[in-house]
């Protein structure tokens, strides 16, 4: 991204005047520009520079926690919510380009089938503690647990109602496609969701921490070689049986199966670093804990109702 492009987006920032002391509008921006990739930059600077109000820019954060954090960190839900719209430009033509693809939603048939696929691929094995899975052949006295496919682009963005303008989720994949654009470079679209390199399988606490982006695998510069990376919040139980150096090697046991794709790793590594750096983490999980309690219907003092209603849009796929 040019550097005068980056010049332009700081002076803009530095330019916000805040709403109140507890207004972190500039500093959410800052962040996401740190941790989000250069094609991504560029989309989100020309988004903060159309902008021409501190109004907007809040619209423009809202519109990222609402339309894509809320519900990519959700597990639960099925109260139909509206998304906070982006000031972009480009929006409306994005939405559109989406709705006339025609997608067909995809749906839980498969999985059994992918779930083979995936332990036949991992050796029965989790992906980042090597424990065999209870319920397949194991080394004698080998560690076992039970293990969980856990997707790396949630089920939920491609689970939708047929014949419906469900614009909630073409939000999600509208944000998901602008701030990471490789994902039109893969050509990885909804109906790939249900994909071996989507998937990856890990033992059942893991699988929480990893959708809930309290786990992650960061890239280390080799192929299908990554570092786990967890964080202050990570439950300390399930993280016990890492490898002590945290690197863990993917590779293919048997099959021709996809390895659990880089490139979608790394988007869910990148969503992860700005939950916890923005301290979104832990204000989002405030959210999923008020939805829990009361479905939903009432917010808490300190929760906003439209974020409720974020987080009832969408959800990670269970255990299935």
């Amino acid at each position: 991204m040019p550097s005068s492009l980056k010049t332009k987006v700081d002076q803009r920032l530095n330019s916000y005047t805040p709403l109140k002391s507890t207004d972190r509008t500039k500093f959410f921006l800052n962040d996401f520009f740190k941790v989000i990739p250069s094609d991504g930059k560029e989309n989100l600077a020309q988004y903060i520079l159309e902008c021409k109000d501190d109004a907007k820019l809040r619209q423009l954060v809202e519109s990222i926690r609402i339309g894509l954090l809320i519900p990519m960190k959700a597990q639960g839900g099925k109260t139909p919510s509206p998304i906070t719209p982006s000031p972009r430009s480009d929006l409306e033509d994005s939405i559109e380009n989406l709705k006339n693809q025609n997608v067909e939603p995809i749906t839980r048939s498969p999985q059994s089938q992918l779930r083979r696929h995936c332990l036949e691929r991992d050796g029965n094995k989790c992906l980042a503690t090597g424990a065999y899975s209870h319920t397949h052949d194991h080394p004698r006295n080998a560690p076992t647990t039970h293990l969980e496919a856990a997707y790396i682009i949630p089920f939920a963005l491609g689970s939708f109602q047929a014949n419906t303008e469900d614009d909630k989720h073409l939000h999600v994949w509208n944000n998901l496609t602008k701030y990471f654009p490789v994902l039109n470079r893969m050509s990885f679209e909804r109906k790939h969701i249900n994909s071996e390199k989507n998937i990856l399988m890990l033992d059942m606490q893991l699988y929480r921490e990893f959708g809930q982006f309290r786990l992650i695998f960061e890239e280390t510069g080799l192929a299908h070689q990554y570092r786990i990376k967890t964080f202050r919040d990570t439950a300390t139980v399930p993280i016990q049986n890492l490898p002590r150096n945290r690197l863990v090697k993917f590779r293919v046991h048997k099959g021709q199966w996809d390895l659990p794709d880089p490139q979608l790793l790394k988007i869910h590594a990148c969503i992860g670093k700005f939950l916890h750096m923005s301290g979104q983490a832990e204000a989002i999980d405030k959210v999923l804990d008020d939805f829990e309690y009361c479905g939903g219907l009432a917010p808490s003092g300190n929760t906003n109702l439209q974020d409720l209603l974020a987080a009832s849009s969408l959800s990670l796929l269970t255990s299935y």
